[in-house]
């Protein structure tokens, strides 16, 4: 029982956001001309993006979250922090399964992936703060300089995910 509910904390936390982006996510299909107001609101978002993205680059060039970012660790409303890896080992589950990344762009839009599905949205990215959009939702990131890392912390939940960039 005790290995189901970490099982199901693991997934709660990696997946909050992601299935929050599945669920606004387009259809893969990035020809289409519908002019839908979600269409409306993705563009609007892009060009908002596009906007922060460059402002971002106007203070420190040296801050810049744009490259590929893995979910490494997880933390619970405890404190107690624990690797992607030593969790799916210590549930019995093989770490590949819990995968999630996400690729920021220069332009302010990015893709994320998990268990192979495929999300995408754009992104601004200010000092600290990395809000990734996808049609109206938000998920707020905060970056740590000092250690090159992205946390989203779950508002409903108080769990946290952590990212680090990829070489």
């Amino acid at each position: 029982m005790k290995k189901i509910k970490k099982l199901a904390l693991l997934l709660a936390i990696c997946m909050v956001g992601t299935v929050g982006l599945v669920g606004c996510g387009n259809d893969g299909d990035s020809s289409s001309k519908n002019e839908s107001s979600a269409t409306q609101t993705a563009d609007d978002n892009a060009n908002s993006a596009d906007d922060s993205a460059a402002d971002s680059n106007d203070g420190d060039s040296s801050a810049s979250v744009v490259g590929t970012w893995t979910v490494t660790a997880l933390e619970g409303t405890d404190g107690t922090a624990v690797s992607i890896d030593d969790y799916a080992t210590a549930n019995g589950v093989e770490p590949e399964t819990l995968k999630c990344t996400y690729t920021f762009a220069d332009d302010g839009t990015f893709s994320g992936e998990m268990s192979g599905v495929t999300v995408s949205g754009n992104y601004t990215f200010e000092g600290t703060d990395l809000v990734m959009t996808v049609g109206e939702q938000k998920f707020n990131y905060t970056y740590d300089a000092d250690n090159d890392m992205l946390k989203y912390t779950d508002p409903n939940t108080g769990l946290s995910s952590y990212c680090e960039r990829q070489q």
